[in-house]
């Protein structure tokens, strides 16, 4: 595999700069287009993320009392977000390699996150979080369950799950059934994001707050 390049993204909120490495060539992390696993989309900022990361700074009131967990978090944006909003913040990722740039970019913005290399598969953490987020990850019905399950196992009494996605159907469709059959109400919102050096400028990208109901 070749040299990791990579390369500084700014990420502007509302009296706020947020500074991201991403990949530069995300090619050169390709090895097997046919195991998924292999495939790093892990390595850039998706709309879903910055729609998330958008979300929290303009609606979330976050406290030091607060123990967030970015589940899948790639390079860390939204949970990083938590962070300079006052939040305790796990970034956690199955990829060694995005869990290093995730916690570079936590420093790069002035924050100490714990990072926590697991794979949903396999997730043996029994820590209980406040928060739980969850950006445009839930898009292989395969693998959705094993998400559910640790939301289900992962949430403080009273916890509270953000997951973010431009309308997938996989998403809607398991957190219509997840939801049926645990205690959570659930508000749905639209968080409008636009992004340079895409093919679409402009997203719509759907926000699900599910609140534990004790």
């Amino acid at each position: 595999m070749e040299e990791v390049k990579k390369k500084e993204m700014h990420i502007k909120l509302p009296g706020k700069d947020v500074t991201i490495q991403v990949v530069e060539n995300i090619e050169a992390l390709i090895t097997d287009l046919s195991d998924e696993d292999k495939v790093p989309c892990w390595a850039d900022i998706w709309p879903a993320s910055l729609g998330m990361a958008k979300f929290i700074w303009e609606h979330l009131l976050l406290t030091e009392d607060d123990n967030v967990i970015e589940l899948g978090a790639g390079m860390g944006l939204p949970g990083i977000v938590c962070g300079l909003k006052g939040a305790r913040v796990t970034l956690s990722d199955f990829n060694p390699l995005a869990l290093d740039i995730a916690g570079e970019n936590a420093r790069l913005n002035s924050l100490q996150a714990g990072l926590l290399l697991e794979d949903w598969r396999t997730f043996s953490s029994g820590e209980k979080y406040d928060w739980l987020l969850a950006s445009d990850v839930m898009y292989d019905p395969k693998l959705n369950p094993y998400l559910g399950e640790i939301f289900s196992n992962n949430i403080a009494p009273g916890g509270r799950i953000l997951v973010s996605h431009p309308w997938r159907k996989a998403t809607y469709e398991f957190l219509q059934s997840w939801r049926e059959k645990k205690y959570y109400n659930e508000e749905v919102f639209v968080q409008e994001v636009e992004m340079e050096d895409t093919l679409l400028p402009r997203y719509r990208i759907f926000i699900h707050l599910l609140r534990a109901l004790s």
